[in-house]
């Protein structure tokens, strides 16, 4: 009997992710285990597994397409053994809902554009029923949000899916209608090529894949929150000290270095563990206050923006933490972080200190309520004081000003004493 090979869970329901390579083709004999293709989300690089042994009976998307979670990749089955005569297979996830029910078969996407409504072909063979309008969790709230129906939009995501932003194109054009003094203003200047005027250079990029993911997340994050940030600075003095006495006894004694962001994120975990409200997620009906601290921090890798989580970080001591963020950060520039080291934050450090940056506002990872954006060192004249600034961003919904003020102090606090913090 054939066996479907989906898209396993990414982390981030409802999101694509992109065909890096396969590694069989159809007609190929693959064994249980063995690695039929590589996935890459906003998160991970992901090896999708042979959940049986026998024969790659077909194949539903190239290298660079982009796959919805839980979408059929291909199909595995004994040796000559026949799809559907309309050369369907399981077909497409379910929606959301629907999950853990068995689907009746679907065609394959190119016979899903060409099939016509009313569920017979032209030769009269009944076609299966037409699977629920298919959309993006994501894009089904904000459509409901938008007062915008779901069945009026056309799917420019794999197999026709809705994604966010076709329903952000419908919400523009129902704006521009309903104003139509906007239409009249002037359009992008173009060259005119028939003057001789020379073509700019330029290079399309595709936005796919990680970028893609990346970006509808941060633009859900701005839509679907409240989100304010708080800026102060924290005494850097006994930080910088610290960090040279470790740096010293590190390099002398051949132990793992301890770094400074491994203090700043010490000392966060420490502070946040004492403000239930900012270790916590916010949904509309609920908030959901953590007793630990899992820590997440952000890690440019080149490729993609990721954020591996220290888990119970505000129970480690210094030592332990550093060892933790060292083994993740490897992991995830070598690809290697999967979607399980990356769920569970309830608090986020972002450092961008090491590119010269003093002052920036993080963005939200939901449904997180808060994150720490942390800035270089600097001093405003050769006598001042050295000073390490300092960036809350919180989800108002969840968090007042004024007890995010208190965190904030409390994580200036706790980096200004980190030295004595790692004592006790």
């Amino acid at each position: 009997m054939a066996t479907d090979v989906r898209v396993p869970t990414t982390g981030n329901a409802g999101e694509d992710a992109l065909v890096l390579e396969w590694n069989v083709t159809e007609g190929t004999d693959v064994a249980a285990g063995e690695i039929l293709v590589t996935l890459e989300t906003a998160k991970a690089t992901i090896n999708v597994e042979a959940p049986i042994s026998g024969q790659v009976l077909k194949t539903f998307y190239a290298a660079g397409d982009e796959v919805g979670e839980h979408e059929v990749l291909a199909v595995l089955g004994e040796p000559g053994e026949l799809l559907p005569p309309d050369g369907s297979s399981a077909g497409p996830a379910a929606d959301e809902d629907d999950m853990g029910t068995t689907s009746p078969a679907y065609p394959t996407p190119a016979a899903i554009a060409t099939q016509p409504r009313g569920g017979a072909e032209t030769d009269g063979r009944i076609q299966p029923p037409a699977r629920r309008h298919s959309a993006s969790p994501r894009a089904r709230r904000l459509a409901d949000e938008f007062g915008i129906d779901l069945t009026s939009l056309s799917g420019t995501g794999p197999m026709g899916r809705i994604i966010i932003a076709d329903v952000v194109a419908a919400k523009e054009g129902a704006s521009a209608e309903a104003t139509p003094a906007q239409q009249t203003m002037p359009t992008q200047p173009t060259l005119d090529q028939s003057a001789g005027a020379p073509a700019a250079e330029f290079t399309v990029l595709p936005v796919r894949g990680a970028r893609k993911i990346t970006a509808q997340r941060m633009h859900d994050s701005l839509l679907d929150s409240a989100q304010l940030t708080l800026t102060r600075y924290a005494k850097a003095k006994a930080l910088l000290r610290y960090a040279r006495r470790l740096r010293r006894v590190t390099d002398s004694t051949s132990r793992p270095r301890i770094g400074m962001n491994d203090l700043i994120m010490f000392a966060t975990a420490r502070a946040v563990a004492q403000h239930p409200a900012a270790n916590s997620w916010f949904h509309w009906d609920e908030i959901t206050q953590f007793e630990r601290v899992n820590l997440g921090f952000a890690v440019d890798t080149g490729q993609a923006l990721l954020v591996p989580v220290i888990r119970s970080a505000d129970t480690m001591t210094l030592s332990e933490l550093s060892q933790a963020a060292r083994a993740l950060l490897d992991r995830a520039r070598s690809g290697a972080l999967t979607p399980e080291e990356m769920d569970g934050g309830t608090f986020t450090v972002s450092n961008l200190g090491g590119l010269g940056i003093h002052w920036f506002t993080p963005v939200l990872n939901p449904p997180q309520t808060g994150i720490l954006g942390v800035g270089a060192v600097h001093q405003s004249d050769r006598t001042a004081p050295s000073l390490l600034p300092l960036s809350l961003t919180f989800d108002h919904r969840a968090i007042d000003g004024a007890a995010a003020a208190r965190l904030l102090a409390d994580i200036a606090g706790c980096i200004e004493t980190v030295d004595v913090l790692s004592a006790l």
